[in-house]
């Protein structure tokens, strides 16, 4: 088997795995539509203005956001925000790794959801997320 030089740059030069060979989606592309999650993984936070990661103040390790795929759009991945990171911990903390809780998760055929835009209570931007079954 030949190498794969384009496989092996994306792999160290993405935040996560599942990222690999897939497109990012931008949250005008998945507003409300329904649509079925079938992995998920973490990547870092980094700061805007520093390129610094981001450190969880409580925990001193680096902070992160979920990264999700959908069945519809499998060449593309979406980072959900931090409403939709909570969801991916939840399901990450019943399992030894986020890789293993995304196994279960596409075995299960997925989670059906809707994003919606909002706003928080001060006014400022909000993806909310209503899951559908």
């Amino acid at each position: 088997m030949a190498f794969n030089f384009k496989k092996v740059a994306q792999e160290v030069t993405l935040l996560s795995p599942i990222m690999v060979g897939k497109t990012k989606l931008e949250t005008d592309e998945i507003l409300n539509k329904e649509l079925t999650i079938i992995g998920f993984d973490f990547a870092p936070k980094f700061d805007d203005k520093t390129g610094l990661p981001v450190v969880d103040d409580t925990t001193g390790e680096i902070d992160t956001f979920g990264v999700v795929v959908f069945s519809e759009m499998p060449d593309r991945y979406y980072c959900v925000g931090t409403v939709f990171t909570k969801v991916c911990r939840a399901w990450a903390s019943e399992f030894n790794n986020p890789e293993e809780a995304s196994e279960a998760l596409l075995a299960e055929g997925g989670v059906k959801v809707r994003f919606t835009q909002s706003k928080t209570k001060r006014g400022n931007n909000l993806t909310a997320v209503e899951i559908m079954n």
